[in-house]
């Protein structure tokens, strides 16, 4: 069976690294996978095979033509549409289920679909109220593919905290910033990388130098080597002001790194506070930086998490367990 799996967001990203792993998964489960991207995506380099459109805007006559082009070469069994400019390009063929992934909660042209993937149980009610159909939508989570168990380690003297996004608004980076701010009041010593890029690294950085941080803190960029990133700190924190799911916290317990995190909504299905990491108030400094002081006044607890963590992976994200289940709903919707 032949499935051709479309994304054409540009930037690096959880939508882009779920792409990679839909690719994997699907091989892994002995579907032929045809490959979509947009010429200017910084994923490109990873993907052996592929087409790729040159996706100048949702009114790119050529690109749109292209598609259909590589429709019609392959005949796909299926398609798998990555986010709104993959849906709204992908024409429709009654012979050709379109199934669209909702990685976050922008739905414009997600009626277009005749089904949908939900990362979450929040995203599956948000579909339902806003009126799509409950028996046209897919709850398959965000996977990860999952290696042996890493062993506990001590937290470093002093303690490396580590948070990883692109930098806008509804990241909250600044919040993590303001935390720090009230740790090193506290008399907590720690070093913290903060890894990504984005419009608003400027507003960050002045926000560092204004309250004093320069020594403590330390943008890394883009992370090429997430395992090397996650070998080198103690903590992870994820302080999104929203986040539909948040690959980046599967990557970090994956790591047997501890997890802070906000109880945004993807965070919050993903953790089972306090037994797979902490949830904090959303855009509170205050309450991030509570938490994260008590998981260093409190080191077993880290590495109770680490195991915790781990189990949690294996029973519900690991690409085996998701590639069959995404594998069987295929099945099922290709045979009807």
């Amino acid at each position: 069976m032949k499935i051709l799996n479309i994304m054409l967001s540009r930037e690096l990203g959880g939508i882009q690294q779920a792409f990679l792993d839909y690719h994997e998964a699907l091989k892994l489960e002995g579907f032929e996978v045809i490959n979509v991207t947009s010429i200017f995506a910084k994923i490109n380099r990873l993907l052996p095979l592929k087409h790729c459109l040159l996706n100048f805007g949702p009114w790119d006559i050529l690109s749109r033509l292209h598609l259909k082009l590589i429709v019609l070469l392959h005949r796909p069994n299926l398609i798998i549409a990555h986010g709104n400019r993959a849906i709204c390009f992908t024409s429709r063929k009654k012979s050709i289920p379109v199934i669209g992934v909702a990685h976050n909660y922008k739905l414009k042209d997600f009626s277009k679909c005749d089904y949908i993937i939900a990362l979450t149980k929040h995203m599956v009610e948000h579909l339902i109220e806003q009126k799509f159909r409950s028996d046209r939508i897919i709850l398959i989570p965000n996977m990860i593919k999952l290696g042996l168990e890493k062993t506990s380690k001590d937290l470093s003297i002093p303690v490396k905290i580590g948070t990883m996004a692109r930098f806008v608004p509804k990241k909250g980076i600044d919040v993590f910033i303001n935390s720090l701010v009230r740790l090193k009041r506290q008399r907590y010593e720690f070093q913290v990388v903060i890894g990504g890029d984005g419009p608003e690294k400027n507003n960050l950085v002045k926000l560092i130098n204004t309250q004093g941080l320069q020594a403590e803190v330390k943008f890394i960029g883009w992370v090429e080597n997430k395992t090397s990133f996650f070998d080198n700190i103690d903590i992870f924190v994820l302080p999104s002001l929203h986040e539909p799911f948040g690959i980046i916290i599967l990557e970090a317990m994956a790591n047997g790194v501890p997890v802070v995190a906000t109880k945004a909504e993807g965070p919050a299905e993903i953790i089972r506070d306090p037994l797979d990491g902490l949830l904090c108030d959303i855009n509170s400094s205050q309450d991030l930086a509570k938490k994260i002081a008590y998981l260093i006044d409190n080191p077993s607890l880290a590495k109770r998490f680490t195991h915790s963590s781990y189990l949690r992976l294996s029973e519900n994200y690991d690409i085996k367990i998701v590639s069959e289940l995404l594998s069987s709903y295929l099945k099922l919707i290709i045979n009807r």
